[in-house]
């Protein structure tokens, strides 16, 4: 909010000197009202370059998938294609209230995509983790999909949490077949 105020009374000072250089014809206040944009840009609104994917949100499913162990060794985040805006820096995910499942369900049409360590952005503090956008996107390239066909995101739980290295994913069930990754 004050940031707000802050652009409303720059732009008034602005104004006030561009119309009074012209009304009084002096080229010293043409060159102040210049200056003052400068000023301006700072109070400006930060475009948002991140995403906040949440749980609720209509066509998002955030889970942990247990592994051979019991133990939950991956984050499967699922949602509908175009829930994601590829053209975005960051991707923020909840992960540590998602539940715990045994298997992911899968319809006719999944495109996944693996996120790397060196994809992630991790806020442990705050819960959330972070993922690159621009990696994936670079990564699909030579991919037969597009990253706005994607549905699906897979990440290590061992790449940001303190939880036992990951060893193979456990079955993803689909229509009377059975994946193993």
């Amino acid at each position: 909010m004050k940031n707000k105020w802050l652009l409303l009374l720059g732009l008034i000072v602005f104004a006030a000197f561009f119309i009074s250089s012209i009304l009084r014809e002096s080229p010293l206040l043409l060159y102040i009202a210049s200056a003052i944009p400068i000023f301006i840009v700072f109070t400006m609104p930060d475009i948002k370059t991140s995403q906040r994917l949440k749980p609720h949100m209509k066509g998002v499913e955030i889970v942990k998938l247990t592994g051979n162990s019991g133990e939950p060794e991956w984050l499967i985040v699922t949602f509908k294609p175009g829930t994601v805006y590829w053209n975005r820096k960051t991707l923020f995910i909840p992960f540590e209230e998602a539940p715990t499942v045994q298997m992911v369900n899968t319809d006719d049409y999944t495109a996944a995509l693996t996120v790397l360590k060196y994809d992630l952005k991790i806020r442990q503090k705050s819960g959330k983790i972070g993922v690159s956008i621009p990696n994936l996107t670079e990564r699909t390239a030579g991919m037969p999909f597009t990253v706005h066909e994607v549905n699906r995101l897979i990440l290590s739980l061992a790449d940001f949490t303190d939880a036992p290295q990951a060893t193979m994913p456990a079955a993803v069930a689909s229509r009377n077949v059975e994946l193993q990754a």
